[in-house]
């Protein structure tokens, strides 16, 4: 073997063979670790996302199948007085007839609708105004949940934390003036989120103020035939009904404490008509105010502007929806609420800066996204830890019911 290898050479390769294969072999390991780790968080994600959807899938099931709101709060939450609606007008058979009849009548998705004996009622250019009257666009049992699931969150966390909640839909002004919507819409009027809603709530704190509204309506009017908020004397009405409510749903709690002065008469004065520049140029005076039984106490308030400063506000208490965030106190009153609002509550903040010793006023935003980059709808918990609130008034038009529903904050 003197002209080839060496024997101990070829040992020697021979004997490295085995290593060498073994550390290519090892040079996959980490590899292959990386793989399987790879399956294994897949398979744990496929998981998680079919255990959270099964358990989304669960509670929305829970939630629609809570019973309805007259069924389950005292007789001072709830209207008898408004039926639901068909629920087939919009759906199945009936979908093609009255989808036509609809798009017959193109300024419905405008602006400004003109119904009977002078009333206007806002277009579906306004939060789908129209549609949401007729009852156009009924919620899919996911939107529905959602908006269930939020308050009935809301409301457990704020339970926790000592605090009670107190939610008030104001009606639209077609739900007290249907028979002010032209005459085009009579056979389409099918069932509305507030009915939808109403149906599945169960025992959320959740105040019906129609039937309040409609009775006062018989002395007079509680919405103007050309303004689409409630008038003074309109909220009034619900206000009363309102603290009806929560009196009893907690018993011994300040709402037992707040007084509701008597009225001893209306007055009417030219309404602020919201449909001028859309064509309307009348001025009718059926913009009520309740004359009140006692004389209103001064109130000290503070408006924060968008930069932060703080000035004085009105001495009775008056708070726009552009003056928010703002704060109230009267010495007189009962307690402290975080008021959650819209425009809806221009009309009642004279009444809350009367009825509770203080208040805390914040915009909803339930007309922006979660989350929005300037409009971030607040986190109702920590805000009424911020206010040291003892209780939490959720108030809103019946409209907002379009937009997305709100969602609580992770954790």
């Amino acid at each position: 073997m003197s002209s080839g290898t060496p024997l101990h050479r070829v040992h020697a390769v021979e004997q490295a063979k085995p290593g060498s294969r073994a550390r290519r072999i090892w040079q996959f390991v980490p590899l292959a670790v990386l793989m399987i780790i790879v399956v294994v968080l897949a398979i744990i994600g496929a998981s998680t996302r079919i255990a959270m959807h099964e358990a989304a899938e669960g509670q929305q099931r829970a939630v629609l199948a809570q019973p309805a709101q007259q069924a389950s709060l005292p007789a001072s939450c709830t209207s008898t007085g408004f039926p639901a609606h068909p629920a087939d007008i919009w759906t199945g058979a009936r979908t093609a007839e009255s989808e036509a009849g609809f798009a017959a009548h193109p300024d419905a998705q405008g602006m400004r609708v003109e119904g009977r004996d002078g009333f206007d009622f806002w277009g579906d250019a306004q939060s789908q105004n129209m549609s949401q009257a007729l009852g156009r666009a009924p919620w899919l049992d996911a939107q529905l949940s959602q908006w269930l699931t939020y308050f009935d969150g809301l409301d457990k966390q704020l339970r926790k934390d000592g605090r009670n909640l107190v939610i008030v839909v104001a009606p639209a002004k077609w739900e007290l003036y249907r028979d002010q919507l032209p005459e085009w819409a009579d056979g389409l009027q099918g069932r509305t989120h507030l009915e939808q809603f109403l149906a599945h709530s169960g025992h959320l704190p959740v105040v019906d103020v129609r039937d309040a509204m409609q009775q006062a309506k018989q002395d007079a009017p509680v919405y103007s035939a050309v303004n689409s908020h409630w008038t003074p004397y309109g909220a009034y009405a619900a206000w009363r009904q309102t603290v009806s409510c929560a009196s009893a749903l907690y018993p011994g709690s300040l709402w037992g404490k707040v007084t509701v002065p008597a009225v001893t008469g209306v007055t009417n004065s030219v309404a602020p008509n919201e449909f001028t520049a859309l064509g309307d140029s009348s001025t009718p005076e059926d913009w009520t105010t309740p004359t009140l039984a006692v004389q209103r106490a001064d109130v000290r308030s503070t408006i924060t502007g968008a930069d932060g400063n703080q000035k004085e506000g009105p001495s009775d208490g008056s708070v726009g929806l552009l003056d928010m965030p703002a704060s109230t106190t009267n010495p007189s009153g009962t307690g402290r609420a975080l008021i959650l609002r819209d425009s809806t509550g221009e009309a009642l903040a004279p009444i809350w800066a009367q009825a509770f010793q203080d208040t805390c006023q914040i915009r909803h935003n339930l007309d922006y996204p979660d989350k929005s980059a300037n409009n971030t709808r607040p986190d109702v918990v920590a805000e009424a830890e911020k206010c040291g609130a003892d209780t939490v008034l959720y108030v809103f038009t019946e409209r907002y019911f379009s937009q997305a529903p709100p969602t609580l904050p992770a954790g």
